[in-house]
């Protein structure tokens, strides 16, 4: 992506920014979570990115590469503007802190801590450890909000639901994947690069039920609060209620 002039830098406006991204991916990219990243220089956007549909490349990671890809434009001295703490850990994936590091960015903006056990301020201690300036905290009320269904996985082994007023067959904006009983079956419609996939899961035991759905990656998962299974499921689960896209 080509620099781009925009407003007067503002932590605040870039911080919104990375936010919007990733309210946009939010349902797209499980089974990690929805990431906005706006690399910043001298008041320009160098590149800007989300967590890409599957959960990679990371949205740290894809942002960085564009700035690499891009002739004569460098993200030495930059600012990153990220919505949750950079992962220091392998997974499929090399770590986005040491993208981060190699890059040449000298100061990272970031909403909120990562919870995972294989993060968890280790990302930040990494950074800080290689010279770069963090700052945490800007925020972190939104992007709780936009991760919540990742969170609630995290703390709890269990994907968070997404009651519906109504029935559909039709995964909502926010949500990974749809939940819901058709003739005695359950079946989940989820979200995949490849476009939506349908598979049929056994009823088993309620906890069962939702330990399963998290151990596949899912986050949120949607349910319509008329169906058999979302009476059973709502005790052990976190509700929200369908207000649109969150």
């Amino acid at each position: 992506m080509a620099m781009c002039r925009t407003q007067p830098n503002s932590d605040r406006a870039w911080m919104q920014r990375a936010l919007a991204l990733a309210k946009a991916a939010r349902g797209h990219v499980w089974p990690n979570p929805p990431v906005g990243c706006v690399l910043i220089k001298d008041g320009a956007v160098l590149a800007e990115a989300a967590t890409h549909p599957g959960g990679r490349p990371h949205a740290e990671r894809a942002a960085i590469e564009m700035v690499a890809a891009t002739s004569g434009v460098s993200a030495d001295g930059a600012t990153l503007y990220v919505t949750l703490e950079p992962c220091c850990h392998w997974g499929k994936s090399p770590p986005c802190t040491d993208a981060i590091i190699a890059s040449g960015v000298r100061r990272v903006v970031c909403a909120i801590h990562d919870p995972d056990p294989r993060v968890n301020g280790g990302g930040f201690e990494r950074l800080r450890n290689a010279g770069i300036e963090v700052s945490v905290g800007l925020g972190a009320a939104q992007a709780s909000q936009v991760m919540s269904g990742f969170f609630h996985r995290v703390r709890t082994g269990r994907p968070q639901l997404l009651v519906l007023d109504h029935e559909t067959q039709a995964i909502p904006d926010g949500a990974d994947a749809l939940l819901s009983t058709i003739n005695g079956s359950l079946s989940l419609r989820s979200r995949t690069p490849q476009g939506v996939k349908t598979t049929s899961i056994p009823i088993g035991t309620a906890s069962g039920l939702l330990a399963g759905l998290a151990d596949i990656g899912l986050t949120t998962v949607a349910v319509s609060a008329h169906d058999p299974v979302t009476k059973a499921l709502r005790p052990l689960a976190n509700t929200r209620a369908d207000r649109g896209a969150a």
